[in-house]
This record gives C-alpha cells, sequence and structure tokens, in this order.
C-alpha cells in the first residue's frame, strides 16, 4: 500500500528556464564574452558542472561558487545581485502543484531533488503553496546527486519511509531507474496528463 510521493522538484513542480538567469547575468559581464557563452550555453553549463556538483552536495558554498564563477566569466556584480539572477529562472508549474496538493489529502508528499540550499530557500519564500509539503530530501542535505544509490537509500533513511511504500516521480528517465533500482515505484514526468494516467493504476 502506497503512502508516501516523492517529487522532483525542476521541470515538474517547478519550471526552469535558465536563460531568464544567463541573460540577467549577460548585463554584468563584457558584451563579447556574454555572446560566446550564450553561442555555446551547453558548453559552457559543462565548464561549471564540477562546481555546481559541488554546490548541490553540500562541499561548496553559496558564496565559493559565485567567487568562481565571478572569476570564471568575469561578473562585474555583487553578491546579492548574482542571488537575484541566480533564483530568476524559476516559475512555478501551477497546475501540477495543484494537483500534488490534491494528493496531499491521501498521501504525505516529499521532495527529493537535486538543489542548493540557496534555490530552496528562495523557492520556499516565493512560492509558499509547498506548505502542502510534509518533508525534503535534498543533494546539499545528503552529500550525494541523484541518480546515485546513495541519494535514495539516504533519503529514505533522513524521511523515515519504505521504498515499497513510496512513489517517486522525475523528469529525468536515468533518475527514475536509479529509483527503481532503490526498490520505489517511478515514474518519468512528460506531462500532467501522463502522470495522471500513471498514477491510477497503483493508487
Amino acid at each position: 500500500m502506497y503512502k508516501n510521493i516523492l517529487f522532483d522538484i525542476g521541470n515538474v513542480l517547478i519550471k526552469l528556464e535558465q536563460e531568464r538567469a544567463f541573460k540577467k547575468l549577460a548585463k554584468y559581464m563584457n558584451p563579447l564574452t556574454a555572446m560566446l557563452i550564450w553561442a555555446k550555453k551547453d558548453e559552457f553549463m559543462k565548464d561549471i558542472q564540477r562546481e555546481q556538483n559541488l554546490l548541490e552536495t553540500g562541499k561548496m558554498t553559496i558564496q565559493q561558487f559565485f567567487s568562481r564563477l565571478k572569476g570564471k566569466i568575469g561578473l562585474k556584480m555583487n553578491f546579492e545581485q548574482f542571488e537575484d539572477a541566480w533564483c530568476s529562472m524559476f516559475s512555478i508549474n501551477e497546475d501540477v502543484v495543484r494537483f500534488a496538493n490534491e494528493l496531499s489529502n491521501s498521501y504525505k508528499i516529499f521532495l527529493l531533488s537535486n538543489t542548493n540550499e540557496t534555490h530552496i530557500n528562495h523557492l520556499y519564500k516565493e512560492f509558499p503553496v509547498f506548505d502542502f509539503i510534509s518533508g525534503t530530501a535534498l543533494s546539499h542535505e545528503l552529500g550525494y546527486l541523484k541518480p546515485a544509490p546513495e541519494f535514495f537509500n539516504k533519503a529514505l533513511e533522513k524521511l523515515n519511509i519504505k521504498a515499497e511504500e513510496s512513489i517517486f516521480i522525475d523528469d529525468s528517465e536515468v533518475n527514475v531507474k536509479a529509483a527503481s533500482e532503490a526498490g520505489i515505484t517511478a515514474f518519468q514526468f512528460t506531462s500532467l496528463e501522463k502522470l495522471k494516467t500513471d498514477l491510477p493504476f497503483i493508487i
């Protein structure tokens, strides 16, 4: 019997628009640098992946992340301006959040996500609709990123829930597979319509 529904955050409950954050950052860098990065966005994201992983596993502070990013691309901004830009990528996926809220009437709803303290604090501040959440297991708290098996093991332990009583919803096929291997029933999120067709078979 299922008691818990575990939601990823990005591209499920929250829409990610990294372009919006980059456009804000671009105002504080050399125009030519901004153009080059924009033309090779994927390469840029790969270039800062190591720092982002350290940030999202709690091994680097947001101030250290900002300092390294500032050095890499020549940002001329203060930390407060950076926080504002870095958090501007989020907008709420209202229909999915409404559905999750409805589910909370019958199930405990938890957040399982790769994220950092600054981003999650911003989301709670800007989107108080998350009041229905029973708890979180986040990468910066656990010290591991999805899809590592340790992430799911530690998440279950932190939340004090059982894998066989839980359903996990994530937009990443790799993460869904890893959750399944941890004994959690898992579905890949592609749309609210598909999610609604997936869940009735097991709820």
